[in-house]
């Protein structure tokens, strides 16, 4: 309570009586109409007592100047020099009550009483009015946080709201610079007049970072100045602050589970004006705007990764599709909307069989039941183009669900195997012309190799001479050409079933197949093991393997060459094929396994691609390297053993 006289004994008195009389009254003094003015702009008042006459101003005269600035504040005038007339007109100027004053305690205690209930119904009104203030900000801001498609928006709108609601003038939204740890503006709205380009606020420990902001952005709390005029920590700004009407002012941290989005910073006309109630309604407000504002970024995030998603399944040279439970298509990229000639909102939630040519229809519909129910499908069918045109298609189909494993639809994709099914056809004449040639190779070479060597048994019968040897390798030679190129031509084929095999067993039956029993070439089989380990082969395309390496080694190493068999254990099993012969030099070691290289005259050039070829067929490694007696060393390995 101010009570204004100007009379300082009399002050003294009636402030002891007036505190002794009721505890819940605690009374400041001024003595004058101007000294009561400036107290009222800096202290928190309930209700003021005034005389009438005083110097300068009279008490009607401050009560016309207080209801400028303060419409509802109770004002009673206490005076010994009234009358009825002054009485009327202080009623008339908006006094609250009329006391005259008088001797003994009776008066102070009628005065104490009446200033009780005044002061009651003053708060009681206000608390109203406080409270419909309140509830009017809070839903205009809300509506405002709901319509809010940017964080821009929340922002601007937020500082617009409160900057129009009483009592408050000014607010502003700012962000924390960690490089700098200045809270810059982002938003402002309110009596502003440049107050944002004069002044720098900081969330650090120095004096520019001891306001609201920097303290709510420190301690995440509201923070406050309730009287810009005398707070130490406001020093830095006052002058600012002060011409431009804010009296005091508040900080609110924006922050949701965990994550500062800025600070809110309010400024009210009148100091005080930061209650425990207002302080709850902005702690408040800064929950539902930081929420707001998460939810944004959140919405945000989630726009530019589907927007990134959306391009990368948009570049793809593929067709992407999502299908729900009942084969309706849900999302699909770019390719697949222009492929089949709908724009994105003519797609969605079309029948994705409706896609596919009638003859087709039903192979699609039982690819996506199978996807459904087992969970994957693969198809080859001719997608119908925008066009009108077939264009044939490998079709992929996965089961989706969601995070608790409920069936949501598909999701797959579509290759175009236009290219592929031209090449698969160029591949399919070239074998049938590969295949065409061996025919050519076996009737038209064979028969008449067939005839010479006959010939030749017949004259080798009646005669010998070191020319008809000669002739007979030339024939045998002739003969080998012939087999390899018949199984490169027609006999190269994909591995088939695979089945335990016998690495000594294969070895000595490759082995009389390539070698002459005439001759002193010797095998030895050593493969570390009491019974004979097993690998997982194609039996024929193993020998063929096994008896190309022993035609190579009797054909570089000599009729008398001792080739010796041998597992490779460990990490990488297999096999070796090795020899005494005069073995291969480094720089030749690669380029043995090409085709047509051969430092044999005998030799085809073939045997040994054939060898690689095999083992790639296999999934093997194969190297050449040297002996541990002196010659040529085949290594085989990658095998799969036979446990």
């Amino acid at each position: 309570m101010l009570h204004v006289d100007d009379e300082p004994d009399f002050l003294d008195v009636a402030t002891g009586i007036l505190e002794q009389q009721s505890s819940n009254l605690t009374v400041i003094t001024a003595t004058s109409a101007a000294e009561a003015l400036d107290r009222l702009a800096t202290a928190s008042v309930d209700c003021i007592i005034s005389d009438y006459r005083m110097p300068e101003k009279d008490g009607i005269e401050l009560l016309k100047a207080i209801r400028e600035e303060h419409p509802d504040l109770p004002f009673i005038l206490f005076t010994g020099a009234g009358s009825e007339a002054v009485a009327s007109d202080a009623i008339a100027a908006g006094a609250t009550d009329y006391l005259r004053k008088g001797h003994g305690t009776d008066r102070y205690e009628l005065l104490a009483n009446r200033i009780e209930n005044a002061v009651e119904q003053y708060r009681t009104n206000q608390r109203a009015t406080e409270l419909e203030r309140i509830r009017t900000l809070v839903s205009s801001i809300d509506q405002a946080l709901i319509r809010a498609s940017t964080l821009s928006e929340i922002k601007t709108r937020v500082c617009e709201i409160i900057s129009d609601s009483e009592p408050y003038r000014f607010a502003w939204i700012g962000e924390r610079d960690s490089d700098t740890d200045r809270i810059e503006p982002q938003a402002w709205a309110g009596v502003e007049d440049e107050y944002l380009d004069t002044i720098v606020v900081t969330a650090d420990d120095s004096p520019t970072g001891q306001g609201p902001a920097g303290t709510a952005v420190r301690e995440r709390r509201v923070a406050t100045s309730q009287n810009i005029q005398d707070d130490p920590a406001f020093e830095v700004w006052r002058e600012d602050a002060l011409d431009r009407g804010y009296r005091s002012s508040a900080g609110v941290p924006l922050e949701y589970n965990g994550t500062l989005y800025g600070v809110l910073c309010v400024y009210s006309s009148r100091p005080f004006a930061f209650g425990e109630d207002e302080q709850a309604l902005l702690d408040e407000l800064g929950d539902s705007i930081s929420h707001a504002m998460h939810s944004i970024k959140i919405r945000d995030e989630l726009r530019t990764e589907r927007t990134f998603i959306d391009q990368a399944l948009d570049s793809l040279a593929d067709i992407f599709y999502v299908l729900d439970s009942a084969g309706n298509i849900q999302r699909c990229n770019e390719q697949f909307a222009t492929l089949a000639g709908y724009t994105d909102a003519q797609i969605t939630n079309l029948d994705a069989v409706s896609l596919f040519p009638e003859d087709e229809q039903d192979a699609v519909a039982e690819a996506i039941e199978e996807a459904l129910s087992t969970g994957h499908s693969t198809i080859e069918v001719d997608f119908l183009t925008a066009e009108g045109k077939r264009a044939p298609h490998e079709f992929t189909a996965d089961r989706l669900t969601d995070q608790d494993g409920n069936l949501r639809g598909i999701v797959g994709t579509g290759r175009n195997i236009s290219e592929r099914t031209r090449r698969e056809r160029e591949l399919q004449d070239q074998k049938e012309q590969l295949e065409q040639f061996a025919t050519t190779v076996s009737h038209d070479l064979r028969n008449p190799l067939n005839v010479i060597q006959g010939r030749l048994d017949l004259i080798q019968a009646e005669q010998s001479s070191d020319h008809l040897a000669v002739i007979e390798t030339a024939t045998d030679r002739m003969e080998r050409i012939v087999e390899d190129l018949l199984w490169l031509a027609r006999e190269q084929q994909e591995i088939g079933s695979l089945e335990p095999v016998a690495i000594e067993a294969a070895a000595e039956a490759a082995w009389k197949l390539a070698s002459d029993p005439a001759d002193e070439a010797e095998l030895y089989c050593d493969c570390g093991a009491d019974t004979q380990p097993l690998i997982k082969a194609d039996p024929d395309q193993l020998r063929h393997l096994l008896e190309n390496l022993f035609r190579n080694t009797i054909d570089h190493a000599g009729l008398d060459v001792t080739v010796v068999v041998g597992g490779i254990f460990g990490d990488r099993s297999g096999f070796y094929i090795e020899d005494d012969g005069p073995g291969i030099p480094d720089e030749d070691r690669k380029k043995v396994f090409e085709a047509g290289y051969s430092t044999s005259e005998s030799g085809t050039g073939l045997g040994l691609n054939i060898v690689k070829r095999v083992a790639d067929a296999h999934g093997w490694d194969i190297r050449a390297t040297e002996s541990s007696i002196g010659g040529t060393r085949f290594e085989i390995t990658g095998l799969e053993v036979v446990d």
